[in-house]
């Protein structure tokens, strides 16, 4: 018996005022048609809140991701702690925070972020000596490898 089954469906670009509904169901069984799946009773289907906040045109900018955190921060030193580098919003969000604060303190998960993407390659790191399992450093000695 088969147990969780999830699969990636690629749609087209979704636009602020499109009508994700229709977008979705046409995508799905296309899809389904086209890779001979059969759709059952209770089978779930899942959208990114991405698309979604697309469709209804839902953007914080990077102006009120600042204001809204000198707001919860009183902007002077803010720490983010383990952030997922590979996401692709987080450059934008860290755009927003070093703009409405004065310093940002990064602290990096180490050898990988929090999804196990890693910060380097593990063939480089064991270049340089550095055994990114058992290592560990100041940020001095790092910066001297």
């Amino acid at each position: 018996m088969l147990g969780v089954v999830s699969r990636g469906i690629r749609a087209p670009i979704i636009k602020q005022g499109d009508e994700i509904r229709s977008i979705v169901v046409d995508t799905v069984l296309k899809a389904a048609q086209e890779n001979s799946v059969t759709l059952q009773d209770r089978d779930v289907v899942c959208i990114t809140e991405s698309v979604v906040a697309r469709a209804q045109g839902n953007y914080a900018s990077t102006a009120a991701i600042a204001a809204d955190v000198r707001t919860k921060t009183g902007g002077g030193t803010v720490g983010l702690v383990f952030p997922i580098l590979s996401r692709n919003r987080f450059s934008m969000l860290l755009k927003g925070i070093a703009q409405g604060v004065d310093k940002v303190v990064i602290q990096l998960s180490y050898p990988g972020d929090e999804v196990g993407n890693l910060l380097f390659p593990i063939e480089a790191l064991l270049a340089k000596g550095i055994n990114p399992h058992s290592d560990h450093f100041t940020e001095a000695a790092f910066r001297a490898h």
